[in-house]
């Protein structure tokens, strides 16, 4: 009798599904808090209201409905000798009275659901690790068989034109959604208070951040001063520009001395490969913890504060899904869509748990070359170029989120606005570093770009973890797609492998 064995993207699956009833089941309570103070910490559970004090004076006053606002009020005094002067006066439902004084931060009571974490972390971390050398060594190693220059243009055209086409058409279907479904307009204007008040302290530290959009200094930027910091702080169009040139230049030294270099960045790269295998199996795991987390500390209940907001984001992805890739796969392409979902199942799940292009990379390219049929040389220009300048989730997200916070506010967006919206998102996702949570900051270059108040981004910071989760998903199989289709074009693309 044969004996049955689950394939690993179903293990990562079943991961994802109980993970998710575990943190949902071992959430962290809205009406627990843990002060922490010099004199240590305590754990308060069924609070009525929450004081701060100054003196005699109260400075501001919190009901039990107010964890999120209590948290983040104390975050807002940043000179430790006003910090001092601050205490806390807590109200138990039970009438008892409690006051703590030198304190050094409020923070949510964690559960088992959040304490198991660090398992997703590491895993996240061993991904990094293997990133940057995988990608180095296999992008040298491709260039150098691309031969010269005049192929690396050709390849890089063609990719570059494929991320602008699809981004763009992404960016549209998010705006057709924000302009059909209308999301600000069922917010009701109680709730947009309570949002603003939550998160404004937030919104304000992403808001003082120095982000700005030079086209200019990105093109400039792309040339690494010294390669080695970059490889160092995981710059990956820095490692990419600086990896293709050594690799085709590399071509044009006599054999008997770039052989030797070649071959052992080829080795690396198989190693990093070999090692990618092996960081799977905790990848069930590790999506079990990351999701029970994100599950346990966010729960269920933004969602239904944002739903209109959330259900226009997610169909517009579910479109790029179900529709554009597929449609795009067989018409310029050529090939069958199942089989191609079929092989990226678990590098699907894997970037919807992690939240990153970058720590999805070196699975990404293991399941390019060997079940999509893509060549190392294409997979490792393709993908890493993409990981960092086609994000058609972020740039979706984006749009529908500019149109939803310009319509809260009663902003008029008129065909000229969107059409602004359209050009600086698709800039602003070429900017967007495949890192968790950095899409938001790139928004604030949307909004300012069409006069929408910055501090709008409140509104919506409560289901962006969510969402970053969901809109990377397409990032990945946009990639993937560009990296199929280079490959048909270029004659080299061989049989997708699916199991």
């Amino acid at each position: 009798m044969k004996k049955f064995k689950v394939k690993i993207h179903s293990k990562i699956l079943i991961g994802l599904i109980l993970g998710a009833i575990f943190g949902s089941v071992f959430h962290m309570s809205a009406n627990e808090i843990e002060v922490v103070s010099r004199s240590g910490k305590e754990k308060i559970t069924d609070f009525a209201e929450v004081k701060f004090l100054k003196g005699d004076s109260v400075l501001i006053s919190y009901d039990a409905n107010s964890q999120l606002s209590i948290i983040r009020y104390l975050k807002t005094f940043t000179d430790k000798k006003v910090k001092d002067l601050i205490k806390v006066k807590i109200t138990l439902k039970s009438g008892e009275v409690k006051y703590f004084t030198n304190l050094i931060e409020i923070t949510k009571v964690k559960s088992a659901g959040a304490l198991i974490k660090p398992v997703g972390d590491i895993f996240i971390r061993l991904l990094n690790m293997i990133a940057v050398p995988l990608v180095f060594a296999s992008l040298l190693v491709g260039a150098a068989s691309l031969s010269d220059l005049r192929h690396v243009a050709r390849v890089g055209g063609k990719t570059i034109t494929i991320f602008m086409f699809t981004t763009i058409i992404a960016i549209v279907v998010g705006l057709v959604m924000a302009n059909l479904i209308q999301p600000g307009h069922f917010m009701p204007p109680e709730t947009k208070a309570m949002l603003l008040q939550t998160y404004s302290d937030e919104a304000s530290s992403k808001i003082q951040q120095d982000v700005s959009m030079n086209m200019i200094d990105f093109f400039v930027n792309l040339v690494p001063k010294n390669p080695f910091r970059a490889i160092a702080d995981g710059d990956f169009l820095q490692i990419v520009f600086y990896a293709i040139l050594t690799g085709v230049f590399l071509t044009q030294v006599p054999k008997d001395k770039s052989k030797t270099i070649i071959d052992f960045f080829d080795g690396l790269s198989s190693a990093m490969i070999l090692l990618v295998e092996k960081v799977m199996l905790l990848a069930p795991y590790a999506v079990f913890a990351l999701i029970s987390a994100t599950v346990a500390e966010f729960g269920f209940n933004i969602l239904q504060t944002l739903l209109m907001y959330v259900v226009t984001v997610m169909t517009g992805l579910l479109i790029l899904m179900i529709f554009m890739y597929p449609t795009l796969l067989k018409v310029v392409a050529r090939q069958k869509v199942i089989p191609f979902y079929k092989a990226l199942r678990q590098v699907m799940i894997v970037a919807f748990s992690t939240s990153s292009s970058a720590a999805t990379l070196p699975l990404e390219i293991e399941v390019a070359e060997k079940k999509l049929g893509v060549p190392n040389n294409i997979a490792s220009f393709v993908l890493p170029l993409g990981a960092t300048v086609n994000m058609d989730g972020t740039a979706l997200y984006q749009a529908v989120a500019a149109m939803f916070i310009a319509q809260v506010y009663g902003i008029e967006m008129d065909l000229t606005k969107q059409i602004t919206i359209v050009v600086t998102s698709v800039l602003a996702s070429i900017g967007t570093a495949p890192v968790p949570g950095v899409g938001l900051i790139m928004l604030i270059i949307v909004l300012r770009s069409v006069g929408i108040p910055e501090e709008g981004i409140a509104l919506i910071l409560g289901v962006d973890r969510v969402l970053d989760m969901a809109r990377t998903v397409p990032n990945i199989v946009s990639d993937s797609f560009t990296a199929v289709t280079v490959a048909k074009s270029e004659g080299v693309l061989g049989e997708m492998q699916v199991e």
